[in-house]
């Protein structure tokens, strides 16, 4: 066995991965180890992982040099060399397996043996895919994650192989049609309509870099076909707001080679999505390196995702265990009574029918499955590497040796959480500020020890934002608790949400304020350590009304509770800006002095004219006193 065949396993052991745990996650209780004689410093690695690590107990090797063997002997120790032909059954009863870490090929006969290429093959798909998916779902828990494949090769269908041998292969299609002198040659592109200059650019789209930092990338290139920009394919028809995403990572099945990028499996399956009016937003993420799995996780680690988002990941020539993660098989997508001369245009890639067909299995499996709704996966831990370290293993399991110190634990831990501080966040238009807006802030203050409160900051309500923030901090001042902020370009304004602004045009439509919900959740909310958002019931207004839904269904993906206050009433009915701002159009202060807070009511009688004595408005109300307000 050469030394480079030796590299591969030390990856894996550099990746977390070890010789003992493999034995673990066999049930391999007594391993015995074959090699060649020619490699014994190889040994040392191995010997070493079994003494650091002690949960197997690794007394005897065996070293095949030539015709003979030495076996068993003790770590280091001389045996007897014996011919391999004269090895029997019985020498292996003793052994758990027989593991062997030498591509060449004995007279050894068991049902306990183990090859290099068995043991390569488990170590890979544990090193390159099992790990680092479940590494990855550590940080994203909530994130749906799919293996997927993709469907048969051409030569899996019966008859196909007088089809298949007259398809070129990509790179002899394309050198023909560049050496076409001007003429039209047939390909099966021709039903779709391409020309031969349009068939070699849709060719040429596995042009790809290497990055710095480990990522890989497609070369942007704008011609109206390709649509390659910031390193990725373009997705068509993706909407302008979405609650969360789809996105595809794989080699050039999925980035959609030989389609045009409204033709990809990502296009297709975006426009399904709008037509059921489902809120998704699809992301091709395939890239050029077919078996280079590394770069596909470089890719995936580099971008952040939000609970709920949905991953499909396929590598050509690996996949991890059925046992991790949920796996997607289409390899049946081209099967009769579909016609696969009809789809592949070269000996290993398809065409946009092809993409088609995939789009419409993928559409299907989430779908039926209810894969849009919000569904917890439990995903296990991946095994932690510091086996090699002797780091005992309760220590590896979070640190407490028994179950009945772990109860004690988490009961200390629920003591800790009554400590921390809680947070909370109002978001206020205030045009202008009411009694009403002042019981929800009340509220909302009695309820936590620091309540943020934004106003919407947009200028696009009859009182100017310089106004309304100075009348909030007015009539909250009392508040200790309470700090007043604008809402600034991420909360409630012409860029998150615009309808909010048309109210009174949308009261009888469907509205879409996820983006700006989701803003809040996934940025505002950690970077002050806000837990929950409180906001008035509405009975009125469709626009809020539909807003507040919104926020009920995203915020707790992002560990924000979502807290719904009742309204205070005037005369059985809400109180509400839109009444005070009827009122003052008619000059019926008897009816605002009724509405609004003193100093709101100064406010509004400067704004009209009114001759008003100036009064010192004072509060010594408490937390405390709000607490029992309130209760």
């Amino acid at each position: 066995m050469g030394e480079e065949l030796f590299v591969k396993l030390r990856y894996c052991f550099q990746g977390g991965y070890t010789l003992p745990q493999y034995c673990i996650d066999n049930g391999i209780k007594k391993p015995l180890f074959v090699m060649e004689k020619a490699h014994e410093c190889f040994l040392q690695e191995v010997c070493a992982q079994f003494r650091y690590d002690k949960r197997i107990l690794l007394e005897e090797f065996c070293f095949i040099d030539g015709e003979t063997v030495r076996i068993p002997f003790k770590q280091f120790s001389v045996g007897l060399s014996v011919l391999v032909r004269n090895i029997g059954q019985e020498k292996f009863n003793y052994f758990g397996a027989i593991i062997f870490l030498t591509k060449k090929e004995y007279e050894i006969k068991s049902d306990k043996v183990i090859s290099f290429d068995e043991l390569e093959k488990f170590f890979v798909q544990r090193t390159c895919m099992d790990i680092p998916i479940l590494h990855f779902l550590q940080r994203f828990p909530k994130v749906k994650f799919f293996i997927t494949n993709f469907p048969n090769q051409i030569w899996r269908y019966k008859g196909s192989n007088k089809f298949g041998e007259q398809l070129p292969d990509a790179g002899e299609l394309q050198r023909t049609l560049e050496n076409n002198n001007g003429e039209h040659i047939k390909t099966l592109f021709d039903k779709f309509g391409y020309t031969n200059d349009e068939i070699i650019e849709l060719l040429r789209i596995d042009k790809a870099n290497k990055n710095f930092d480990g990522t890989t990338s497609l070369v942007d290139d704008n011609h109206p076909l390709k649509r390659i920009k910031d390193g990725k394919r373009e997705t068509a028809y993706q909407p302008a707001h979405y609650r969360n995403k789809i996105y595809f990572f794989g080699p050039c099945y999925h980035f959609g080679r030989n389609a045009p990028f409204d033709k990809t499996i990502e296009s297709y399956l975006q426009k399904m999505l709008n037509e059921n009016d489902l809120p998704y937003c699809v992301e091709n993420y395939g890239q050029a390196f077919t078996n280079r799995w590394q770069d596909m996780f470089y890719n995936l680690n580099a971008l952040k995702f939000a609970p709920g988002d949905i991953i499909f990941f396929y590598t050509l020539d690996i996949r991890s265990n059925n046992d991790i993660v949920p796996f997607f098989d289409i390899s049946d997508a081209f099967d009769p009574p579909h016609d696969y001369k009809e789809i592949f245009c070269t000996r290993a890639h398809v065409n946009e029918l092809g993409y088609k067909l995939v789009a419409e299995k993928y559409f299907k499996f989430l779908t039926e499955n209810n894969f849009f709704r919000d569904k917890e996966f439990n995903y296990p831990l991946p095994p932690p590497p510091c086996h090699r370290y002797g780091i005992p293993s309760w220590a590896e399991q979070g640190g407490v040796k028994s179950e009945i110190v772990s109860k004690e634990l988490e009961a200390y831990k629920e003591q800790l959480k009554a400590k921390r501080v809680q947070i909370g966040a109002l978001v206020m238009n205030c045009n202008p500020f009411t009694l009403g807006h002042q019981y929800l802030v009340e509220y909302a203050a009695a309820r936590v020890d620091k309540l943020y409160l934004f106003v919407v900051e947009e200028d696009k309500s009859e009182f100017p934002f310089a106004d309304r923030i100075e009348l909030v901090r007015q009539g909250v001042k009392h508040l200790s608790n309470v700090e007043v902020l604008p809402s600034g370009k991420f909360i409630i304004s012409q860029t998150t949400f615009s309808g909010y602004f048309s109210k009174a045009e949308l009261q009888d439509v469907a509205v879409d304020s996820s983006e700006d919900v989701e803003i809040f959740g996934r940025e505002i909310a950690p970077t002050l350590g806000i837990t929950v958002r409180f906001a008035g019931e509405e009975p009125t207004d469709n626009v809020t009304r539909q807003y507040n839904e919104t926020m009920k269904e995203i915020l707790p993906r992002y560990g924000v509770e979502f807290c719904e206050i009742p309204r205070k009433e005037f005369d059985g009915e809400p109180i509400s800006a839109s009444k005070v701002r009827e009122a003052l159009k008619v000059g019926d202060f008897d009816k605002i002095k009724k509405l609004v807070p003193k100093s709101t009511l100064q406010y509004l009688r400067k704004r009209s004219g009114q001759e008003v004595k100036e009064e010192v408005i004072v509060s010594d109300m408490t937390r405390q006193d709000l607490r029992s307000f309130i209760e």
